[in-house]
């Protein structure tokens, strides 16, 4: 990788530590690894309190490695073995990318901080399995724990709120998806016994599974036990996941006496992969993924979504659950969950129509870190701290503190607003004694969970602070960021075409009036060569593709203003995640926002049109 980089080009002005953000400066490791002593120091406390761990707990045992054995020829060559492996793998990683530099905005990952690093490397000594306290007596506490700060972030009751910590955000979508699917069965089974018993006689499929909390309570309270039909009674009993699939479809018709087509989901164009592949694993079909259409701010369109739900409801199809984005992969967009709540909440209210509201915010959650909270220096518009503020309503949510929360990978969580929404199975281990309360296994997809996902982000909770003067404070100088990366990169003398900004990505491509999307496409794979991981390394960057027909209702009116010729159906524009805590730092020999806007302008200068 070539080392030669820009000249250096000072920090201007506007881009001073103030001594609250040179506080900050303590959680992280640094660019040039400015804090290793002070690391080091704590990473050998962390060791060498394990150490005296092993040696306190079993003293009498005896050792069962003696010095005659670590003399021996046999261990002196495994010692040498491991030592030349070591290095070799230490080689190997020295062609790792640099993620941790602020010259790495491609993709959404960026340096850890400090107290992440050490709850992830403090666990993995102890290595728990926070499938269950058995094998996890302190983990799966800490991840109650830090289940509680991030729902209490989100203004949740941290009494009332579950969760648990995945592997990621694709499982943790995955985690909502059978929640949703769980709870609609428990009302379509509910339902069903007060159609059958007589209590609501005319009682819709669609009506049913959108019963409701309040109504389930009062039926479950009215209605008889079923006791004739072998077939219905298992259907009326509740525990539809354990129902062959096949035969319960023909059993709800027979009970409604109208076709069962299975449920929706309703999600924007915008959607992450873990949607596509999440109603395939459920069994339900892509068939089942509504998309609802955007508009032209790049979010879940309000008019199309309540077509969609009219369209659902017509056809006999319940709704499994809503899904909002929070922070969307392609350009950090931020769907209004306060008005699909609003949507949602009055449909309950006119309709008794009770539909599950997840929010992917595996990217944007921890904006919900105060960082709109009356701050003056606060970037966000208006609508995102509404959408962000109303996460709370929603039924379930979906984090990575791998992402803006700068945790080591791999870390996702899954919050249900509610303690009886969270429980979607009924299953055991006859190995495992279940605390149905404490444990969180016997609910979760994943088996077997590390714990250093959750600790991580308890310690980043504990000393960085998920509010406004913590990660809220860390975040705002992002997105202070990313405006100033938009300034240099306009003021450059090539045509460089920004698409708005919500949160801290950015999306640009480079055309001149006239120009085809094709020739545009082109030299946004040409910029994405240059800048990408065959690149010479002076800067990272990503890419992605904007179809017509997702983000038409956005595109097309730039593509007019930019006077683009329309002969293909996608543009390709470079994306920018602008999530490091040290970009443009006023102490660093080069502003690196300048320093991109040059080394681009330079490319494109070699590269004319």
């Amino acid at each position: 990788m070539s080392t030669e980089l820009p000249a250096p080009v000072p920090p201007t002005d506007d881009a001073t530590c103030s001594p609250r953000d040179i506080a900050l400066k303590s959680f992280f490791l640094g660019p040039q690894a400015e804090n290793a002593e002070w690391l080091r120091q704590v990473i050998n406390q962390v060791f060498e309190s394990y150490v005296r761990w092993r040696r306190e707990v079993y003293p009498d045992d005896g050792r069962a490695i003696s010095q005659a054995d670590r003399r021996s020829a046999d261990f002196q060559e495994r010692r040498r073995r491991f030592g030349r492996e070591l290095l070799n793998l230490l080689g190997r990683f020295e062609s790792e990318v640099p993620k941790y530099s602020p010259r790495y905005i491609g993709h959404m990952f960026s340096e850890t901080s400090m107290p992440a690093m050490v709850g992830h490397v403090l666990t993995l000594l102890h290595n728990p399995n926070n499938i269950s306290g058995e094998s996890s007596r302190v983990g799966v506490r800490l991840e109650s724990e830090a289940i509680g700060a991030l729902a209490a972030m989100f203004a949740m009751a941290p009494e009332q709120a579950r969760g648990h910590f995945t592997s990621g955000g694709t499982v943790a979508n995955f985690e909502a998806m059978t929640r949703a699917r769980s709870r609609l069965y428990r009302f379509l089974s509910r339902g069903a016994r007060a159609r059958a018993c007589g209590t609501l006689p005319t009682l819709g499929l669609v009506e049913a599974a959108h019963l409701g909390w309040s109504v389930y309570d009062e039926l479950g309270e009215t209605c008889p036990e079923p006791d004739d039909d072998p077939g219905l009674r298992e259907l009326m009993e509740g525990d539809l996941l354990a129902a062959n699939p096949f035969m319960l479809a023909g059993q709800l018709e027979r009970c409604f006496e109208e076709p069962y087509r299975g449920p929706v989901i309703l999600v924007g164009e915008h959607k992450h992969y873990s949607w596509v592949k999440g109603v395939e694993l459920l069994g339900l079909g892509r068939e089942a993924l509504w998309a609802v259409r955007l508009n032209e701010e790049g979010t879940l369109s309000l008019p199309h979504l309540e077509a969609r739900l009219n369209q659902a409801r017509a056809a006999g199809r319940p709704v499994l659950m809503v899904v909002s984005v929070a922070g969307t992969t392609e350009l950090g967009a931020f769907d209004r969950v306060d008005q699909v709540q609003d949507l949602l909440d009055r449909r309950a209210r006119e309709l008794g129509e009770h539909i599950w509201h997840h929010v992917d915010a595996a990217y944007g959650g921890f904006f919900a870190a105060n960082v709109c909270a009356d701050q003056p220096d606060c970037v966000l518009n208006p609508g995102v701290c509404q959408a962000l503020q109303a996460i709370h309503r929603a039924n379930s949510v979906t984090l990575d503190p791998h992402k803006l929360g700068y945790v080591p990978y791999a870390s996702g969580a899954f919050i249900a607003r509610e303690q009886r929404e969270y429980a979607a199975h009924q299953v055991d281990a006859p190995y495992l004694a279940f605390d149905e309360i404490a444990d969180p296994g016997p609910q979760t997809i994943e088996g077997s969970r590390s714990a250093a996902g959750a600790v991580a982000t308890w310690l980043t909770a504990r000393t960085i602070g998920l509010d406004a003067q913590g990660y809220g404070r860390i975040l705002r100088r992002t997105l202070q960021a990313r405006a100033r990366l938009e300034e240099r990169l306009s003021a450059t003398a090539h045509p460089v075409r920004l698409l708005p900004a919500t949160s801290n990505l950015l999306a640009f491509c480079v055309a001149h009036p006239g120009e085809s999307l094709s020739r545009v496409n082109a030299r946004s794979e040409a910029i994405f060569e240059r800048f990408g991981p065959g690149g010479p390394g002076d800067f990272f960057v990503s890419k992605t593709t904007l179809t017509l027909d997702a983000y038409g209702a956005l595109l097309n009116r730039h593509l007019e203003r930019w006077e683009l010729e329309r002969d293909v159906d996608r543009l390709t524009v470079i994306r920018l995640s602008v999530m490091n805590p040290f970009i443009d730092a006023r102490e660093m020999t080069l502003e690196l926002s300048q320093g991109f806007a040059d080394a681009l302008a330079t490319f494109l200068d070699a590269h004319p049109r």
